[in-house]
């Protein structure tokens, strides 16, 4: 039998494979030179916002406090992670999500120079890896594993 919270962290994490795969596609796009459209555009500004959150997360690390905001930024921290396993050191972590934070808002933004393909490829890369960890969630959720797979166990109350 399911836990209570087992639908939704499976619903959520169907929910973010789909985001993330759009991600991916439209970083694609914008790899091979094709003008990107509104729709496109608002899932690279989602992307930035991700990257600003896994951001945030690994300075929640200096002040652990939870709330709803935390949790996710905590949860997306630890997924940026793993998306960058050859980042070993705390500066380089942080310099790389910085930069492909801006290539991720440079591309949002649309109109004017887009950034080069190198950055775009290294952007379209993290979120392929974070793309494929989450189809892993997802294929533990649905084959009964444990849904605490880069999450918060829910709290009885």
């Amino acid at each position: 039998m399911y836990q209570e919270h087992h639908f939704s962290d499976l619903a959520d994490s169907l929910r973010n494979g789909f985001l993330l795969d759009g991600i991916v596609l439209a970083l694609a796009r914008a790899e091979n030179g094709e003008q990107l459209g509104e729709g496109e555009r608002r899932l690279l500004e989602k992307a930035a916002s991700m990257l600003q959150s896994a951001e945030s997360g690994y300075h929640w690390l200096d002040n652990p406090q939870l709330t709803s905001e935390t949790n996710s930024s905590a949860a997306l921290f630890a997924r940026a992670v793993n998306a960058l396993p050859t980042v070993g050191e705390p500066q380089a972590f942080l310099d790389n999500i910085s930069d492909l934070k801006a290539t991720a808002t440079q591309l949002s933004v649309g109109g004017g120079l887009a950034p080069p393909v190198e950055k775009i490829q290294l952007l379209r890369k993290f979120f392929y890896n974070t793309s494929r960890s989450e189809l892993d969630r997802t294929d533990q959720l649905i084959g009964g594993g444990s849904s605490e797979i880069f999450g918060w166990p829910a709290i009885d109350e």
